[in-house]
This record gives structure tokens, C-alpha cells and sequence, in this order.
């Protein structure tokens, strides 16, 4: 039970209970490190969700519209065209507005020629807007084909073809952002408690009863939940209320972990 309250549970026991911290300071490093994968893994779970309600559900519906709307490209090894015979179209969304612009005359594409676009499609290469002054462009001729390989002499690419590209690159993309996502988290988990640990070798000289550096780490992981604890609650309730600027989430985990110093001092309390 115990275990239960001060580790599962810390996200929330740890903004009241002294024991969380008490237990914390009893246990080897690993405890902290321990934690941080639960902080992690919550982060990732949480995000993941939110990512899937809110976000792709909208990404569907727009991959959905293209499908019926995308106007009908010919691919030869030699390059693109439109099937109608024209040498431009433009792709329309009624909610987002211009989503692509297909101009098979243009061999150079700007930032000007894009305009509100995210994607221009050529006869010899697709222009993609990463940012403000930076476009991308992919080669879509046999040219880049590895050596040896068979092309075919022709393929319709139509709204159907398309959407069966997002949903492989949906299914690659919310198998790998899980995992890149958790590394990432982990280590900022880390790096943020290494600094607060450095803090809380200046509050160990204010005990009585010192702490070894594993004690200290713990108690730097355990006293950044009030922080990470009141984003979520940021995050998940939009309530004006609870706006945590950065400067106050660092003041907050200051407060934690000078509390959490004094309150597994033993002497300091006998």
C-alpha cells in the first residue's frame, strides 16, 4: 500500500503527502530513475490520446476529401502529368483552403509561387512548405530509381492511391512517435531532474542529517511533479485559472524540493 501511495500514486500524492518524499530519500537512485519512466510513459499515454482524438480525426477527414477531389496524375519514368490533358489544377479545401497547386510547366518553385499552399506538384519534382522560407523538394522521376530496378511504364495515381499512402505512412508514423516520443521525454526527464538535483546539493547543506547523491536525485524526481502534475491539469482542463508560465513551474519545483528536504530531515524534526 505504501508503495502504491508513494510511487504509483505520487503524480498526485506527491503535492501533499511527506511520505512520498520519505520513502524517496530511503531508496537507492534507481527509485528516481524508476519514476521518471513513469512520468514518461504517463507523458506519452496522454499525449498519444490527445493526438488521437483531437488531431487525426481532422487529418482523416481532410485525406477523406482529397480522395474524392485529388484530380487524376499519370507517373512515367520521365516524370508527371495531369490526366486531362491540362498543364495546371489547384486542390481547394473548403474549411483549410489551398492545399496544393499542380503546375506541370514550373522546373523552379519559391516560396511566392506556393503562396498559401503546402505542396506543389510538378512535372519532375514535388515542392513541399517545411516554414517561412523553407521549401523542400522530392525528385518524382525513374531517375532516383535504385540501379537495376524495374519501373513500371505507367501508374494513374488517383485519389484511391493516395489515400492508401496516408494510411501506411498514418500507421508507420503512430507506431514510431510513441517510441521517439518516449526517448526524448525520458531524457528531458532526466536532464531536468540532474539540474534540480545540483539545487538540491545546496539545500543538503542546510540538513542536519546529510543525504547521498542517490537520496538527493530521488527527491529532485519526486519534487518536479507539482510542475509536471499542474501542466496536465493545464492541458487536459483549458481553464484560464491554471496557467503555469515556465519561471512559475521552476519557482514551484524549487518550493517542492527545498519541502522535501526538510520534512525527511530527521534530525531537523526530532
Amino acid at each position: 500500500m505504501n508503495n502504491l501511495l508513494s510511487f504509483w500514486l505520487a503524480p498526485v500524492t506527491a503535492l501533499f503527502q511527506s511520505r512520498v518524499y520519505q520513502d524517496a530519500a530511503r531508496s537507492r537512485a534507481g527509485r528516481g530513475v524508476l519514476y521518471s519512466l513513469y512520468l514518461t510513459g504517463l507523458s506519452v499515454v496522454l499525449i498519444m490520446a490527445i493526438f488521437s482524438a483531437k488531431v487525426i480525426p481532422q487529418v482523416d477527414a481532410v485525406a477523406n476529401w482529397m480522395k474524392t477531389n485529388m484530380p487524376v496524375l499519370i507517373w512515367t519514368p520521365a516524370g508527371m502529368s495531369l490526366e486531362n490533358g491540362q498543364t495546371t489544377a489547384t486542390l481547394v479545401h473548403p474549411r483549410y483552403g489551398t492545399i496544393a497547386l499542380f503546375d506541370m510547366t514550373k522546373t523552379v518553385v519559391t516560396e511566392a509561387d506556393l503562396g498559401k499552399a503546402y505542396i506543389m506538384v510538378t512535372a519532375k519534382k514535388v515542392f513541399f512548405k517545411r516554414g517561412p522560407n523553407q521549401i523542400e523538394e522530392r525528385d518524382v522521376t525513374g531517375a532516383m530509381a535504385p540501379p537495376g530496378q524495374q519501373l513500371p511504364s505507367k501508374v494513374r495515381v488517383t485519389g484511391e492511391i493516395a489515400m492508401k499512402i496516408y494510411q501506411n505512412v498514418k500507421g508507420a508514423m503512430m507506431f514510431m512517435a510513441p517510441i521517439v516520443l518516449f526517448v526524448l521525454l525520458f531524457i528531458f526527464f532526466l536532464v531536468t531532474n540532474l539540474f534540480y538535483s545540483l539545487v538540491g546539493l545546496l539545500f543538503n547543506l542546510m540538513r542536519k542529517e546529510r543525504l547521498g547523491y542517490g537520496a538527493i536525485f530521488n527527491l529532485a524526481c519526486f519534487a518536479t511533479t507539482a510542475a509536471f502534475t499542474l501542466t496536465w491539469l493545464k492541458i487536459l482542463i483549458p481553464v484560464g485559472g491554471l496557467n503555469l508560465p515556465f519561471a512559475v513551474s521552476i519557482l514551484i519545483n524549487l518550493a517542492y524540493l527545498f519541502m522535501a528536504f526538510k520534512v525527511t530531515d530527521k534530525k531537523s524534526a526530532a
